[in-house]
């Protein structure tokens, strides 16, 4: 049986080129629909020169890399956790854009996992970086959880 503790990896096992497709799809969904994301010829003038991907769209995808096939739950499950809520996220740098045809990958790990003053219950504070293709480091946050021992 494992133990989670400060600095166990979570497995992340894919990552995921995101095309114009997901752009349009991802956008609508958030309605993060500013011209920088949603008009190509208004962001030709830009820096980027080319739509990029709103943060928060960002976040999303990054965060649904390290929770993807329920990675989290079964890391927790081997030490007879499972997920109860999920509490909040703090510390969020966007750090580089991403643009049409990069591919994402996301690096997390354990901060912490303690009790809370309910017996029960306890606090998973994971770190997620995510990484384009050329490994620039895109986001970084931490992420709180609640979760609790299975009976």
């Amino acid at each position: 049986m494992a133990t989670i503790t400060a600095g166990t990896k979570i497995p992340c096992r894919v990552s995921r080129t995101l095309d114009v497709g997901d752009f349009s799809l991802l956008h609508q969904l958030t309605w993060f629909n500013m011209a920088i994301h949603s008009n190509s010829e208004y962001a030709k003038g830009t820096w980027f020169k080319e739509r990029s991907l709103a943060g928060p769209v960002i976040f999303s995808v990054a965060d649904g890399l390290v929770h993807q096939a329920d990675n989290v739950a079964e890391l927790l499950a081997q030490d007879g956790y499972q997920i109860y809520a999920y509490l909040g996220v703090e510390k969020l740098k966007l750090t580089a854009p991403v643009l049409f045809g990069d591919t994402l990958r996301a690096d997390a790990e354990v901060v912490a996992l303690r009790a809370t003053k309910h017996s029960e219950r306890f606090l998973l504070i994971y770190q997620n970086k995510t990484y384009n293709q050329r490994n620039q480091q895109v986001i970084e946050y931490q992420t709180t959880m609640m979760v609790t021992k299975k009976t």
